[in-house]
């Protein structure tokens, strides 16, 4: 039988929902649906208005109803400047007598590498296992099975604020969903979308969404940093409203149906007012010590607005030797919308399910309870006792 399984990605102020089946005999991806649920009380995760969170996100799981017969896995998707991340290391010396290393001391490694220090404002949502070391040989990708002494963890702990997280957790519970895996997204497309020569050589990754930018930088194969930016879309918009001394209603009406190349001064404009979204973002990654050090070669641009002409303007100004968009290859589809904002929501699928299968790091999964209460709430659920 089929495992449906449904990813929850907080992309600017919408949610796109990707919808798909996992075939355990031959474990492949099947995706069925994809969901955009405009979501104006929400900017990325983060909740703005309570009531109207619960509103938008009850719409899109009503809709979610007519598709799937039973209960899917849920990943619930994390973006927004509440976020932040950090490497750290962890030790685990092998106690057990024939010295084997085994899931127990893996898992106690990665706990271990959380620091004290942690601020109590933050909860860790995800720690992201990323190279190991036994006895002082390092570069070990899965230890499990192995012998030796000591056990340590090079991980990715990426972290949100509580206020915020338990907001966003309320507005789920109030919502009758109350069973789900938390992923930041950015974690998600970077191990998703980028090749493992990217990973090496050093690469950025720019999802640039409608309210903000998520971005990661890889160096020598390890995630360095990964940023939350509050500069997305809406900075272009403005940009150009500047440029053209325009109101915004009048430029959002006019790039919701612009052409590029059917009026030139307007395509000089929107390269101006792009070129100067990049130059923002720029300067917000220059301040960062990890950028500075490991300047990437490489970049890889997704997002909802993402097309050749622009990669071309961001290999100028981001000063870099060569930019890709991402996409996921292999991809079996039953959709017909497969628009670059769904990246993000496929990219949390495909993430979920290769550490689920490999039982690599730690996600938060929340309480027993998967839809079961909306469920009950459409009268669907006595079906699957």
């Amino acid at each position: 039988m089929n495992r449906p399984v449904l990813s929850l990605d907080f992309y600017g102020n919408e949610i796109i929902a990707a919808l798909a089946s996992v075939d355990k005999e031959t474990d492949t991806l099947r995706l069925r649906h994809i969901f955009r649920q405009p979501c104006r009380a929400f900017a990325g995760a983060l909740v703005r208005d309570m009531e109207g969170a619960n509103r938008e996100l009850t719409s899109l799981l009503n809709e979610l109803s007519h598709y799937t017969p039973y209960p899917p896995t849920v990943i619930v998707g994390l973006r927004g400047p509440f976020l932040s991340f950090k490497r750290a290391s962890g030790f685990k010396s092998i106690d057990s007598r024939n010295r084997i290393i085994g899931n127990r001391e893996i898992e106690a490694a990665i706990h271990n590498s959380v620091p004290t220090s942690l601020s109590e404002t933050l909860e860790v949502i995800d720690i992201l296992p990323q190279a190991y070391t036994i006895d002082g040989n390092i570069g070990i990708v899965n230890p499990k099975g192995m012998s030796g002494f000591t056990l340590e963890v090079e991980t990715f702990i990426s972290c949100a604020l509580s206020s915020h997280l338990n907001t966003l957790n309320n507005v789920l519970a109030s919502c009758e969903c109350q069973e789900y895996q938390l992923l930041p997204s950015i974690i998600a497309l970077s191990e998703t979308l980028l090749k493992p020569e990217e990973k090496a050589a050093g690469t950025l990754l720019l999802d640039i969404g409608s309210t903000h930018t998520s971005a990661s930088l890889y160096h020598k194969d390890a995630l360095m940093e990964a940023w939350e930016l509050s500069i997305g879309q809406e900075y272009l918009i403005n940009a150009v409203a500047d440029l053209l001394q325009n109101d915004l209603p009048t430029v959002r009406e006019l790039l919701a149906t612009y052409e590029p190349g059917s009026d030139e001064i307007m395509d000089e404009v929107l390269e101006d007012a792009q070129s100067m979204l990049l130059q923002r973002l720029k300067k917000e990654l220059l301040q960062s010590v990890l950028y500075l050090k490991y300047p990437p070669v490489n970049l890889v641009l997704c997002g909802e607005r993402t097309d050749k002409p622009f990669s071309k303007l961001v290999k100028k100004v981001m000063g870099v030797r060569k930019v890709r968009i991402g996409v996921l290859d292999h991809l079996i589809t039953d959709c017909v919308d497969e628009t670059p904002a769904a990246v993000g929501a496929i990219a949390l699928l495909h993430h979920a399910l290769e550490r689920e299968e490999n039982q690599l790091g730690v996600s938060q999964p929340q309480e027993a309870g998967l839809l079961d209460g909306f469920l009950n709430k459409i009268g669907l659920g006595q079906l699957f006792q």
